[in-house]
């Protein structure tokens, strides 16, 4: 049953009690008039037309639905800075996921994230909830390898609460390998919450994410600490030593990820590389280079994730040059 189907219900089932207390009312021999039967339970009335309906339609039409608390969204006018901050964080936010994931499906995913079309399906009260969707045509992207089985963005979106659940204390809690088993795309979504989570600032203190698949999850300055330092510090978990050969187009200097295309056998390959900065960067893009680490593979055993140590440059059958990157071995 759908959020609206239950509103719904809950209504008749409220109105049913309103009839049924004014008919026993009469055969109690109470003599009510029609305004007082209203006036009992117009506030209730009120209630479900301006928060209930409108909740129920944004959580049944969205693929994520975001819900804000602090100052700026404490009531029916939510500051504008506080709402503008909501929409531009998502936008952002979902664009930044979109350009990991068409990137590793072997398409150029900074070019096709700007042609998404995020959609605002509706605002309701009650603090602020925000919800956005994705057109189909976002999830069939000409150009992005579709693979069997395959998940689409919507998918990797509505996993997002459930990954929140995960947030211990001092890391992510064991078994989170088993509901995100791919670990490039578990390190791009782990990204993506840090985008999310509010830094206190623009009077939103909390924000609750919420999907039709996953529920409702909580991001605060707690989340955001601790996803900070677990994308500082990936954990390799079951990673085996190798190197792979690639070309390196695009890097994330926020994040240190740089991508490795076209490597024989895998595709592109998600690569942790430690204290990127943008000389460094430079030095890398455009280059087909070897690189050295610990890998993680998903399910199906293709390698997805590599903690990079270093970097050598690969010109066709000529001996390798080392990049002198220096990169920190892992520990």
């Amino acid at each position: 049953m759908s959020q609206h189907d239950d509103t719904i219900q809950h209504t008749r089932v409220f109105l049913e009690n309103m009839v049924g207390f004014a008919l026993s009312a009469r055969d109690a021999g109470m003599n009510l008039t029609a305004n007082q039967v209203v006036d009992s339970t117009i506030g209730k009335i009120v209630e479900l037309a301006e928060q209930h309906f409108p909740l129920a339609k944004v959580l049944d039409q969205s693929d994520l639905v975001l819900h804000a608390e602090g100052p700026g969204a404490a009531n029916a006018m939510p500051w504008l800075s506080a709402l503008n901050w909501v929409t531009s964080t998502a936008e952002s936010n979902i664009r930044k996921l979109a350009s990991a994931f068409f990137d590793m499906r072997g398409a150029n995913g900074r070019l096709l994230a700007r042609n998404i079309d995020p959609r605002l399906t509706g605002i309701a009260p009650g603090s602020l909830w925000v919800g956005i969707r994705l057109d189909d045509e976002d999830n069939n992207i000409v150009g992005v390898e579709q693979e069997p089985n395959a998940s689409t963005l919507s998918d990797e979106i509505h996993q997002l609460p459930g990954l929140i659940r995960y947030i211990d204390d001092e890391g992510m809690r064991l078994g989170i390998e088993e509901v995100s088993p791919d670990p490039a795309m578990r390190d791009i979504s782990l990204a993506a919450l840090l985008g999310f989570a509010p830094t206190g600032r623009k009077g939103i203190h909390t924000l609750e994410m919420a999907t039709r698949t996953q529920g409702i999850a909580s991001l605060g300055q707690r989340e955001r600490v601790v996803l900070r330092e677990v994308l500082e510090k990936p954990s390799m978990k079951e990673s085996r030593v190798g190197s792979f050969v690639g070309e390196i187009r695009e890097a994330d200097l926020d994040k240190t990820r740089i991508h490795l295309r076209s490597v024989p056998g895998v595709g592109t390959l998600r690569c942790v590389v430690p204290e990127l900065s943008a000389e460094k960067a430079r030095a890398l893009l455009g280059r087909h280079v070897r690189a050295y680490g610990n890998y993680q593979m998903d399910k199906n055993g293709k390698p997805r994730l590599l903690f990079v140590e270093r970097f050598e440059e690969v010109r066709g059958a000529e001996p390798t040059i080392e990049l002198d990157l220096d990169l920190p071995s892992k520990k």
